[in-house]
């Protein structure tokens, strides 16, 4: 009896220690970059969306990271506080619009406001971040063969 009581101990003691989930999502914050630009649709500026910026393979245990772009396309990458950046590493880019609030996929709100859907697309951010970057978007009718506004 006495050894069980001291195996539950040792295990609430190593939940204690560790956590629930812990990692970046858990509290512990992980690093951050500048992840600053302009979101642009056939070479002008595209505001009043949100990116979302979703880790890819090894950086899946990392926090996703969003944007919201302002009218002139200028944007800046938030993770925990308000443009304090993203973690580096490679993610999927995804922009939607602020839409109706019937869906939470920026893809399916996009096209609800548009008739127009925009497919995800990638980019990388290096250890010391990045800034003045332009995300480009282009659309189907500058593309032919292409179904909606691709990111590029």
């Amino acid at each position: 009896m006495l050894r069980n009581l001291c195996s539950v101990a040792v295990l609430l003691s190593l939940f204690a220690v560790v956590g629930c989930g812990g990692g970046a999502e858990g509290g512990a914050k992980v690093k951050t970059a500048a992840f600053t630009g302009k979101l642009t649709l056939d070479g002008k500026p595209y505001g009043k969306v949100k990116v979302q910026f979703i880790p890819e393979g090894s950086d899946a245990g990392v926090r996703t990271a969003y944007a919201e772009v302002k009218d002139d396309g200028s944007f800046a990458a938030t993770t925990y506080v308000t443009g304090d950046g993203i973690v580096p590493g490679k993610y999927t880019v995804r922009v939607g619009s602020e839409g109706d609030g019937g869906s939470t996929d920026p893809a399916a709100m996009m096209a609800a406001v548009t008739g127009e859907a925009i497919e995800p697309f990638t980019v990388d951010v290096p250890a010391d971040g990045l800034t003045d970057v332009e995300l480009k978007l282009t659309s189907s009718k500058k593309k032919a063969g292409a179904g909606g506004m691709l990111g590029q």
